[in-house]
Order: C-alpha cells, then structure tokens, then sequence
C-alpha cells in the first residue's frame, strides 16, 4: 500500500487530470549540439528538426558564426582532452548552504527558472551559489525535448562551480542508466527524428565516444554532503548491506560492472550485482513510500549504518517535496517533468525549504507530513 498522504495524493492526480501537451514549451532551435569524436578530433554535430536536416562543424573551426544559438552550450568550457573520472570519494563535510532538484525529464526552462529564481545561477546562466552545493538527484533524460540543453547548463555550472569553491553533483538516476543501455522507450519524438538524422541510435549520440557520454560515464550514484544522502531511488537494507554501508564501495561497483561492463554477465554470476541494478537497487527503489517495505525499524537501522540523519531521493513523484518518517525521508521529485510546475529543495542552517517557481519558499516540516 502506498504511504502518500491521501490529500496530496489526489491533489496531484488532480493536476495531472488537468494538465495539457499544449501547455508544455516545445524546443525550438536546433538539438544539439552532440560532440562526437573521430580519426579527424572532435566534430560538433546538431539537428535542425523542423528541416529534417543536420549540420556539423569540426573542433578546430568552432567560432560563434560557426554554430547557431543553443540555449545554454558554451565552447569555451568544452575542453576536448579532457579526463573524466568517477570521484574517488562522494562524502563531503562542513558545507553550508545546499540545494537539490531531480527528475528534470528535459524540463530545462522549469529548472532554469527555479535554479535562477532562488539565486543558484545568474540571469545568464552562470553560477551564483558561491561554495554551496547543488545535487541533481537524477533523471535528467527522457520524456521532455530539451534533455540536451539541460545537460550543458549542467556541464557548464559543474565547471564554474568548482571554479568558485563550491560543487554540483549529477548523479545517475535510472534513465540515464537506460539511455545508456539502450532503452530509448521514454524519449521524445524529436530525439528519434535526431537520431535518424545523425544515423545513430540515441544511445550511440551519448557512446564512450561522444563528449557527453564520457561526461556521462563518470557521474556517481550517491553523495553524502554532511550527514545526508542523496541517492535517486533510495537504499534499501539488503543493498546497504551489499555495499558494505560504503557509497564509495556502491559507486564503484556499478560502474566498474554495470556502466563500463557487461550487465547481463555481471547480473548472472553476482547475486550483489544483479540486487543493485533491480527493483531493490538504488536508482529504482520505492520503498520507503510502500507500507509493506521499509518500516521505521528498517529505516533507523539504513540510517545507523550510513552514519546519515536524512536521505534525499527523487524517483517517486509527487506535486511538491514531501518528508517522510519524521522528516528522516525526504522525497524530492516535484513532476518537473510535466513542465508547469516543479520545486527545488534549499537547505541551510538545518533548515528546510521548498522553493517554487514564483519564488516561495516553505518551510517542508511544516506541510502535511507522508506518513
């Protein structure tokens, strides 16, 4: 049985009731633009959709009258050699001020305008959050047509954040593990006109050989800033214990053996293995939100072993954030991805916000709590 808050609940299944494609911004522009490397260096590929055509540039002859206007792509923060690699540790401590948003779903105006509205970016996209945190909790693919302009604000704010003493932490959510194992069920039709243009499926346009599948390849799973987690779906006991209480460990293991290794050969011979990347594993785990899963014995035990007060998971939606047991669950997967609504979590001195579009920001302890 679900553990939603029967209010809420058919509040949101209200809004969904109502909601219309119309209502959604189509992508205007080209798609792209996709980096793809080859015996020649780098090439800068893109779509132009509503002309059924595609046009590319190569590395060395990237200038501004090269490319049209991409929304947020910036090639002066592409460097072409560069090195990516999963972060050696994901704990980070003594950090002030943090934010999350999740489920993006190609949703890059909401997230845009949240992000700017509560003082993360700048009105021209940059980073303003200083050394504060920013983790997306997943879920930046599928279902929306503006995935890619999503993905290079991103890129671009990981690298100024850095720059500014502060991060911001992708994490893997269970579609962009799809994307790259090439389950495209969830993809917008523009991104299958793309594809048949560029001749590649839409796995290939993000392939080890692509910039942005490189990117792609080195996000972790987990982080824990301070004494909170943040995970996609969420960790349940069987996995914490697979792992050995170790978000390093987790993040490793998937990696090694169900990004950059064979999954079906992995999955069969690894009873570990196979548990992280099913229904129990953390980017598709429900089930602090189920009456008959995690109970508070269970979740108290998750957290005593985590060494965490909280954890943050996306996944589960719901029509703003919502805390759960207590506030020791916090579910921040807001439906951005219907493209008219959406939160972003706020966190600072121990305090607990939501923040809207309009830019209110509430308190989450003191809404009607999940359980």
């Amino acid at each position: 049985m679900l553990r939603y808050p029967k209010l809420s609940f058919l509040l949101f299944w209200a809004l969904l009731s109502a909601f219309s494609l119309s209502a959604q911004e189509e992508a205007t522009g080209p798609d792209g633009p996709y980096l793809i490397y080859g015996e020649e260096g780098l090439t800068a590929y893109w779509a132009n959709i509503d002309e059924k055509t595609k046009e590319s540039v190569s590395w060395a002859e990237i200038t501004e009258a090269a490319l049209p206007d991409f929304a947020s792509f910036r090639p002066e923060l592409v460097d072409p050699e560069r090195e990516f690699k999963l972060p050696e540790s994901v704990v980070y401590k003594g950090v002030k001020k943090i934010a999350a948003i999740s489920d993006i779903h190609g949703q890059y105006p909401v997230a845009r305008k949240l992000l700017e509205t509560h003082g993360i970016i700048d009105e021209n996209q940059n980073w303003a959050f200083g050394e504060g945190h920013l983790v997306v909790v997943g879920d930046v693919f599928d279902r929306g047509d503006q995935v890619n302009q999503t993905l290079w604000l991103l890129h671009n704010l990981q690298l100024q954040a850095e720059a500014a003493g502060g991060k911001l932490h992708f994490l893997l959510g269970n579609h962009e593990t799809m994307i790259l194992e090439g389950d495209d069920r969830y993809v917008h039709r523009n991104y299958r006109i793309t594809s048949a243009l560029m001749t590649r499926t839409y796995q290939q346009l993000y392939g080890p050989d692509t910039y942005l599948g490189k990117w792609l390849r080195s996000l972790p799973l987990a982080v824990k800033i301070n004494d909170l987690v943040f995970v996609h779906g969420g960790l349940s006991k069987e996995v914490v214990k697979a792992i050995d209480d170790d978000l390093d460990n987790l993040n490793h293991l998937y990696h090694k053996y169900l990004i950059d290794g064979n999954i079906v050969e992995a999955t069969g011979r690894s009873g570990k293995l196979a548990l992280l990347y099913q229904r129990e594993g953390p980017l598709w785990y429900r089930g602090y939100f189920m009456e008959e899963e995690t109970t508070e014995k269970d979740l108290n035990w998750i957290l005593k072993r985590m060494g965490a007060s909280r954890i943050i998971v996306g996944h589960t939606s719901f029509e703003a954030i919502r805390s759960y047991f207590d506030g020791r669950v916090i579910a921040i997967d807001s439906s951005i991805k219907f493209g008219n609504m959406g939160e972003v979590l706020l966190i600072q001195d121990n305090k607990f916000y939501g923040g809207g579009l309009l830019g209110d920001k509430e308190a989450i302890f003191n809404r009607i709590a999940g359980d």
